[in-house]
């Protein structure tokens, strides 16, 4: 609702000017004065968003009036009215910056457009100072949670340039995540349609993009629970702080919101959960580092039975929703440590392409709930499983190398390459990679060039043949690059090395 004044002398025209404005604007509170000082002492005690006055009034003319709003730094919107002959006035007025001046007999329809004009300019500035505003309260308010180290007096200067007041009757935080189309700021926009943020409520977005919430109203929280539930592709949850009631104290309100919300995971069915109902569950007890263990060593044997419940005696979800949710970080962090890490460590980057599952499992919270992390934490003990029993099968084999290295001693002349080999022996390509390498202490690649320079060199000392015929001899149909692999291995090229061997 806005406020307007109109000031003029002459009674028909401002009760006119009134009854229009009530008949297009019923909403708009309007109020009226029949001189310049009238004016002035109705602006002081009301402020009104708009004043539309006369330029000729006794008393206190239209210009005083400007000029006197001006220095009492009034915000109100000016429009000015004024006859024909009023025209030195009204540029005298429009130098004071007024929005607009309307000519006697007042126009309705000029006059609607005049004030459709002051409102949208209005409504625009609010938007802009809103705006303004909430974007330096969030980068203030995540100042204030993520310096460690920050004093109470800066503190309390900030709340005062954010104006945000105390709490007389205390405070809650609230951290609401969202899984779908809607997140960051188009989320946040969403959450300030439904909540109508004020001093005593403010919505921000924190470091990691979720909706955070101050609010003296804890009942506001079941409201938004409602309201986001109807939209069915809306998948949320929301972490409620205890009250407090020193804004001081935000840093550790937001901590428990935080930390309620992470029990989601465990909860997945309840979209609200206060911290007061998770602050009881005891400390961290003693991680089964010894299932752990036995778990990562049973690894690849014909013991998938006992790796299955061995896990499932790790994960026993008695235990960890009776426990602080950081047992269950704890538990992951081991586990990554313990059996993927050091597996990972030993076969190479090969093995990363076949098990892009563990950049995911790394993080429980990569996962939706406790059930999906555990499918996923078994599925992947489970290829890790098979990997390990068909590699030592194949290091068990020691057959299967010494074919693979009999068929590039006798066809290095050919065109050959590591795919050819592993079809040969009847090997998956990956597992025949990396089992050549551990086996030969060289890659593929690098061992069939020695072969070859190592025949190349026996006929460059033993025939007649010319350079031209021995690269092609040894499977180099190019003599430039069997020149370049030569100096590459030997460091001399074919015809130095000939001539050097008589």
């Amino acid at each position: 609702m806005y406020k307007v004044l109109i000031a003029d002398d002459e009674k028909n025209i401002r009760l006119g000017i009134q009854a229009m404005i009530n008949r297009e604007y019923p909403e708009f509170a309007t109020s009226i004065a029949g001189d310049g000082q009238e004016a002035l002492e109705t602006i002081m005690e009301n402020e009104p968003d708009i004043v539309i006055t006369d330029i000729k009034m006794p008393r206190l003319d239209g210009i005083q009036l400007i000029k006197e709003l001006q220095q009492r730094k009034i915000q109100s919107s000016i429009v000015i009215l004024s006859g024909y002959d009023d025209f030195t006035y009204a540029k005298e007025a429009i130098k004071h910056k007024v929005k607009d001046y309307l000519l006697k007999p007042v126009n309705r329809i000029e006059l609607f457009k005049t004030l459709n004009m002051i409102i949208e300019e209005m409504e625009h500035r609010q938007k802009m100072t809103y705006q303004h505003m909430d974007e330096y309260r969030a980068s203030q308010l995540n100042y204030i949670l993520l310096n460690p180290n920050i004093q109470q007096e800066v503190v309390e200067d900030l709340y005062r340039k954010m104006k945000i007041e105390s709490y007389p009757h205390g405070y809650y935080v609230g951290i609401i995540e969202a899984d779908g189309d809607v997140e960051g700021e188009d989320f946040l926009g969403k959450i300030n349609q439904l909540i109508l943020p004020n001093n005593s409520t403010i919505p921000f977005l924190d470091k990691d993009g979720r909706v955070t919430i101050i609010s003296a109203d804890i009942e506001l929280f079941t409201r938004l629970k409602e309201h986001l539930g109807r939209d069915r592709h809306l998948v949320f949850s929301i972490g409620i702080s205890e009250k407090e009631q020193d804004l001081r104290e935000l840093k550790k309100t937001y901590g428990q919101a935080a930390t309620a919300l992470k029990y989601h995971f465990l909860y997945p069915r309840r979209q609200i959960i206060l911290f007061e109902n998770v602050k009881g569950k005891p400390d961290v007890p003693l991680l089964p580092v010894d299932l752990i263990n036995r778990i990562s060593n049973m690894l690849g044997t014909e013991r998938e039975n006992e790796i299955k419940t061995n896990l499932r005696q790790v994960m026993d979800f008695d235990i960890i929703a009776h426990s602080n949710i950081s047992y269950l970080e704890n538990l992951n962090r081991e586990i990554n440590d313990t059996i993927f890490k050091g597996f990972f460590k030993r076969l190479g980057d090969e093995s990363l392409v076949t098990f892009e599952l563990l950049n995911k499992i790394d993080n429980i919270y990569n996962f939706d709930s406790f059930h999906e992390y555990f499918h996923a934490l078994e599925d992947l003990l489970m290829r890790i499983h098979e990997y390990n029993k068909q590699m030592k099968s194949v290091y068990s084999e020691q057959k299967y190398m010494d074919r693979a290295i009999a068929y590039i001693r006798e066809n290095y002349h050919k065109d050959l390459n590591l795919a050819v080999v592993a079809n040969y022996i009847s090997l998956n390509y990956s597992y025949f990679s990396h089992m050549f390498k551990e086996y030969i202490g060289q890659n593929f690649v690098d061992y069939l060039k020695m072969v070859r320079v190592e025949n190349a060199k026996k006929l460059l000392k033993e025939s007649d043949f010319k350079i031209l015929e021995i690269s092609e001899m040894v499977g180099y149909k190019n003599p430039k690059q069997f020149a370049r692999v030569f100096r590459e291995v030997e460091g001399i090229s074919p015809k130095e090395y000939r001539e050097m061997n008589g």
